[in-house]
């Protein structure tokens, strides 16, 4: 299932918002987009701020196996997903904006060159093979694209290096495009896990296309 969103009237869905396929970590003030997202994403929701701000898309990484966190995340918020027992890490790195940074599902993950001296740490949370790598020369690789089991939306300056680290290391299909209406970072625009999707409310019919053939919701 796929919803078509904005926050507060910001259609950069990705950045409020992690999920994986059991949790979806979000903006406490989502009012009456709570029954939506877990219409769509078939999660738990946990309503909460990250580093004290709403951007846990940006702070966020992970898989089904575990979350990758920043230093900055505050006590009580870590208490909130401890509290449902979901493990994680905390990189000890001046980089915040983890979910910007690493690109994974339940099958590989990309890590941009940023964080390579993370590698072996992010490996063994999220319990998968590792590459570090960027995306058509962005090295933040979190930020434009996004993955689950099945598919993964890439920015259209990717190449063809880049299709194909993706598909042999996260293993699954590819496809190019923008989503908000003309938009390269798809990591701002979309949450995805296995069983949905949220995109922003200006993404059109054909960007909207493209999610539905090949993240498989």
């Amino acid at each position: 299932m796929i919803r078509q969103l904005k926050f507060s009237g910001n259609p950069f869905v990705g950045i409020f918002s992690f999920t994986n396929n059991n949790i979806t970590i979000v903006r406490e003030d989502i009012g009456e987009h709570a029954k939506n997202i877990e219409e769509a994403l078939g999660t738990e929701l946990i309503l909460s701020t990250v580093a004290a701000t709403d951007l846990a898309g940006i702070y966020i990484a992970g898989n089904n196996n575990g979350i990758i966190l920043p230093y900055v995340i505050e006590d009580e918020e870590l208490q909130l997903i401890e509290d449902k027992k979901i493990n994680n890490c905390i990189l000890d790195t001046k980089e915040t904006a983890v979910g910007n940074l690493i690109l994974s599902n339940d099958k590989g993950a990309i890590i941009s060159p940023i964080l390579s001296k993370e590698q072996k740490l992010i490996e063994d949370v999220l319990g998968v093979e590792t590459a570090i790598s960027s995306l058509g020369n962005h090295k933040y690789v979190g930020s434009v694209a996004r993955t689950n089991n099945f598919g993964c939306i890439v920015h259209k300056e990717a190449k063809e290096d880049d299709i194909s680290l993706i598909k042999d290391l996260l293993k699954v299909d590819v496809r190019m495009s923008t989503l908000n209406r003309g938009v390269s970072y798809i990591g701002a625009c979309m949450v995805v896990n296995d069983k949905g999707a949220i995109v922003g409310e200006t993404t059109t019919g054909v960007e909207l296309s493209y999610v539905e053939d090949i993240m498989g919701v």
